[in-house]
């Protein structure tokens, strides 16, 4: 055992909410989560950012525990988790999943075990919709974040369909308002009757049509959460490739070219919020110490 690790993982932006179809899209973004994992021998406690122990069902210890336990560590050592992050948190920018993704890297670097993505991305998985920060896993969140690039998913089996080619220099804007709401409460049947307009934007993205299925996606969740679309459509306006709403919000993502991103970024400006500048991220998680 080598006794410290640490990771980074990737926030990413929606391009299909996988919700109303089991079929998800995710775009990962440049910006990143960092985790931080300690461990010594001796049974005890996995301790938090603030050196105090952690609600056993809290993501990143949980993480923790489920790679110690897969690594067969369980009940062997213990120690301490430490994240930091620029991804605004229960925003839809993917925030558990790049922290899942983080800790789960820097455990498996303490532990000095070889790392196996498919297995990682499961237990991060996992320990997401244990401690209540996910309903599914959200799977094409956690590629996204983990593998970089785009990808649309099957979430309900869990399968890459299709890898996505995104222009490198693209802009990527992110306006990030009140309020932040981590889960709002709806019936499946309010998912279900967007289900058309969700089955048309996955058609869109396997036709290579990304930013019109992120746009259609944006403004049906909108519909239904009850989000305010005018800066996605302000954004179009001006000449974004695509708008709309990124997971369940509040973050609206826009995608512009280069000559349009000035125009983009001054009419999403006006509207209130943080706005975030950033690009389309490629680099897969990866472990750093």
């Amino acid at each position: 055992m080598k006794g410290t690790g640490q990771a980074v993982a990737y926030g990413a932006v929606s391009i299909l909410n996988a919700l109303s179809t089991g079929k998800g899209g995710a775009l990962s973004i440049d910006l990143s989560t960092r985790a931080k994992v300690v461990l010594r021998d001796g049974q005890g406690p996995i301790l938090s950012d603030n050196g105090h122990p952690e609600a056993p069902t809290s993501l990143a210890p949980l993480v923790v525990s489920k790679i110690l336990e897969y690594y067969g560590y369980a009940g062997k050592v213990h120690g301490k988790v430490q994240t930091s992050s620029n991804i605004p948190e229960a925003v839809g920018l993917k925030s558990s999943s790049a922290a899942a993704n983080a800790v789960a890297l820097a455990t498996a670097s303490a532990l000095d075990e070889q790392v196996q993505d498919a297995n990682l991305v499961r237990i991060g998985m996992e320990a997401s919709i244990e401690s209540g920060v996910s309903l599914t896993g959200a799977f094409d969140d956690a590629i996204a974040s983990f593998h970089g690039g785009a990808n649309i998913t099957d979430n309900n089996n869990r399968v890459i369909e299709k890898t996505l080619e995104i222009p490198a220099d693209v802009q990527i804007y992110v306006l990030v308002s009140s309020p932040r709401e981590s889960r709002i409460g709806l019936e499946p049947s309010k998912y279900s009757s967007i289900k058309r307009i969700m089955e048309l934007a996955y058609s869109e993205a396997l036709n290579g049509q990304i930013w019109d299925a992120l746009t259609l996606n944006g403004i049906a969740y909108s519909s239904i959460l009850g989000r305010d679309s005018r800066p996605a459509l302000s954004a179009i306006e001006a000449g974004a490739l695509g708008a709309g709403l990124s997971g369940k919000g509040p973050a609206i993502t826009a995608v512009a070219n280069p000559e349009a991103s000035e125009k983009v970024r001054k009419a999403l400006k006006i509207f209130n919020g943080q706005l975030i500048e950033t690009r389309p991220n490629f680099n897969k998680a990866s472990i750093e110490l």
